[in-house]
């Protein structure tokens, strides 16, 4: 049996807003705080939560608020994240700040930060990270 780290859902990002499915409760809906145009949906999923952002019809943001219970447990779980949104290309870290780590894809088309201190993952566009900051 696989720990909740091997099950943590798995979305595509760019997937039409309306075709966006969590095995997991919504528990809110808001206003993207630097993107007054993006929803933030935000459930309750095995493990912790998934805050999903929405923007111009599509899912551009997936933040997975699911804390590993052991070091090991949490690299495992970032490996298959960074294996399904990396989507075959690679990923290079460009920043270490002490509280988390940003990446990005190879192709410069997506996202990822990892903050080691709560250890929070986030998958994004590039596209809509250059909007909310």
């Amino acid at each position: 049996m696989g720990s909740l780290t091997d099950d943590v859902p798995l979305l595509e990002l760019l997937c039409a807003a309306d075709a966006v499915r969590v095995p997991g409760e919504l528990e809110s809906s808001r206003p993207h705080e630097n993107a007054p145009d993006a929803v933030v949906d935000t459930y309750a999923v095995d493990g912790g939560r998934l805050l999903l952002t929405l923007w111009r019809g599509r899912l551009h943001e997936v933040i997975y608020q699911t804390p590993a219970e052991s070091g090991e447990d949490a690299l495992r779980r970032n490996d298959r994240l960074f294996a399904h949104y990396g989507q075959g290309d690679g990923w290079t870290e460009i920043l270490d700040n002490g509280f988390g780590k940003t990446y990005r894809r190879a192709d410069q088309q997506r996202y990822a930060l990892w903050s080691y201190v709560m250890d929070i993952a986030t998958f994004g566009t590039m596209d809509f990270h250059q909007v909310q900051w």
